[in-house]
């Protein structure tokens, strides 16, 4: 064999180690590649996720302060027709079957449980 034809397969055998590197550099980089957009496509479910938890969190926490506003509300109308009751019209006792304040207890009972059930749900998304 001549040097000239030495040479010659010698190149061919760099050539085909070559592509043979290069064909395997590329399947690493595509598998990395991939590797690397199903992590950023979890990244982004993950915090997509997070994010609606903590807004609904978010809406159950103020609708908990508006019943509880409401309940204020309603015990202060209590307080009044308590007071109207005994001070304004001599009445010696109040109860809870009044015609005036059964519905007020009934209504407070009804925002009570309504702001449990909130709150228990609350207690359930933070774990």
């Amino acid at each position: 064999m001549t040097f000239g034809e030495r040479m010659k397969e010698l190149m061919d055998q760099s050539v085909a180690v070559s592509k043979e590197l290069a064909g395997k550099a590329g399947e690493k980089a595509q598998d990395w590649g991939e590797r690397g957009l199903n992590a950023s496509r979890e990244l982004v479910n993950k915090a997509g996720a997070k994010a609606q938890d903590l807004g609904e969190r978010g809406v159950l926490m103020l609708e908990i302060k508006q019943l509880e506003g409401q309940a204020q509300r309603l015990i202060s109308r209590l307080g009044t027709e308590v007071y109207n009751a005994l001070a304004e019209r001599g009445e010696s006792s109040v109860t809870a079957g009044d015609p005036v304040i059964q519905p007020l207890l009934s209504e407070l009972a009804a925002l009570k449980e309504a702001i449990e059930k909130r709150e228990t749900e609350v207690q359930s998304r933070r774990r």
